[in-house]
């Protein structure tokens, strides 16, 4: 039986047997072979009627001859010799046609009176003769009778064959037409659309089990087919945004590249001006420290003190300047945060105008290790930030610390306009202000110190509106003194 194998099977084969065109055909050739072997047996029937009729023909014509025979030669020549002419003739007749005489009683009469070479009884023979021949008469009349109605049930059964062979194969043409010829119609009008990018399944319902593993395999195919169009779509779409991120990364590291190039510059400037105040700053200090020992009031004693140890700062930073372009590392010191901020807000309180309001909030939090000067300069730089925001219509600045965990918790906040929305979606970038005079450093110089001591800096508004920054720095417990 002959069968197609598709991928899916047990053995990784599907068998599918043709059986459809298989029982086609063996009941079209059984059709085929009954019919013929019904119109051959129609057929020698009536051959075989058609011998009886002839022989019958001959013998009626036998018949008819002797009478005539013997009639013109009793005539002619006397009854005498026409008795020898009947039996001559009657001996010819049972010589061609012996099974018409054989068990005949009218044939065995008629002999009997022949041979009794009795001119007197050539009469009664012929009278014998005649009723022979009435006799075959009927018989004949019964054989083209018979004849007849062989050939008519010939005609019918024929008649049925041709009519059921057409009819037969009127359904075959429908069969293959629905179950063949319409699948596969089908099938070329999913190739066709094929050709113009559409993936479109064929059918299986009425197909001949016969072309349905075609079918399926085409199924299968479109399947397949769908699966790689996809993958190509979606690695063109990957190397596109691959493309879109490359482009990106490019115009970012080239932005990268200009800030660098600006940075570069500013700390050479600095530099330059750091060499320039360095001298300056150590007149003043050294003027601050005469001063502060030949004052006798207390009060103004402490101020100038906190002058000169903010001389001495900045003339740390301006060192650290000038070591080199990269910011020095300061060495890490033990650092009580709370003393700390609160002698940074003694001295700005100087500094502040008299609508903004500077507070240190409540709060507990231990000694950290941290570089001090940095520390400060961060904090100066988010209090004036703030200061500056609050410096036309007045507010209110405050400091809170917190222990949270492992890590100390600065914020500073005011309740001024608050920060700009460029600002909280793209983030700190150097040389970026939404000040006339802004430099665009501060929030920058915060974030490089905070990053460098693996903290976190958060910016965020408050509301109903005010602006608030939170470094979150390491600050592990202390096991000694440093």
């Amino acid at each position: 039986m002959a069968i197609l194998r598709l991928p899916g099977g047990a053995d990784g084969r599907t068998r599918i047997p043709f059986a459809p065109f298989r029982t086609l055909g063996v009941l079209l050739v059984q059709f085929v072979v009954l019919a013929f072997l019904l119109l051959g047996i129609l057929l020698v029937h009536t051959n075989q009627d058609l011998r009886t009729l002839d022989a019958y023909t001959a013998y009626m014509a036998d018949l008819s001859r002797t009478s005539q025979d013997t009639l013109r030669t009793w005539q002619q020549q006397g009854s005498a010799t026409a008795l020898l002419v009947l039996r001559k003739n009657l001996q010819k007749i049972a010589a061609t046609h012996p099974e018409k005489i054989r068990g005949n009683p009218h044939w065995t009469k008629l002999q009997a009176l022949v041979h009794r070479q009795d001119a007197g009884l050539l009469p009664e023979a012929l009278l014998q003769l005649s009723d022979i021949s009435m006799q075959e008469h009927a018989s004949g009349r019964r054989l083209v009778l018979a004849a007849g109605h062989d050939a008519r049930y010939t005609l019918i059964g024929t008649a049925i064959a041709l009519f059921s062979f057409m009819i037969f194969v009127l359904v075959t043409l429908v069969f293959f037409r629905l179950r063949i010829l319409g699948p596969l119609r089908r099938l070329q009008d999913a190739m066709h659309s094929l050709e113009v990018g559409a993936f479109r399944r064929v059918s299986e319902a009425h197909a001949d089990p016969g072309i349905s593993p075609l079918l399926q395999y085409y199924n299968h195919m479109i399947g397949r087919l769908e699966d790689l169009e996809k993958t190509r779509r979606q690695y063109l779409q990957d190397l596109q945004r691959e493309v879109n991120e490359a482009a990106h990364t490019l115009v970012a590291q080239q932005a990268a590249v200009a800030r660098s190039e600006r940075l570069a510059a500013v700390g050479e400037a600095a530099a330059a001006f750091a060499h320039e105040l360095r001298n300056p700053l150590a007149g003043l200090q050294v003027g601050c420290a005469n001063i502060r020992r030949e004052i006798r009031d207390p009060e103004l004693a402490e101020r100038l003190g906190l002058m000169e140890e903010e001389l001495r700062r900045v003339s740390r930073l301006l060192d650290q300047q000038l070591r080199g372009a990269r910011q020095a590392h300061e060495k890490g010191r033990r650092v009580a945060p709370r003393e700390t901020v609160e002698t940074l807000l003694t001295l700005l309180r100087y500094q502040m105008p008299a609508q903004v309001k500077l507070e240190l909030l409540p709060g507990e939090c231990r000694d950290c290790l941290l570089p001090l000067d940095q520390f400060r300069q961060a904090l100066l730089n988010l209090i004036l930030n703030s200061m500056q925001a609050l410096a036309g219509e007045g507010g209110q600045i405050s400091v809170a610390l917190a222990q949270v965990d492992k890590r100390l918790q600065v914020v500073v906040a005011d309740n001024g306009p608050g920060f700009p929305d460029t600002l909280l979606r793209e983030g700190i970038r150097p040389f970026a202000s939404s000040k006339e005079q802004g430099t665009g450093l501060g929030l920058s110089m915060v974030r490089r110190f905070v990053r460098s001591l693996g903290g976190e800096v958060q910016l965020r508004n408050r509301e109903p509106h005010g602006a608030e920054v939170c470094l979150l720095l390491p600050c592990p417990e202390i096991a000694g003194k440093e």
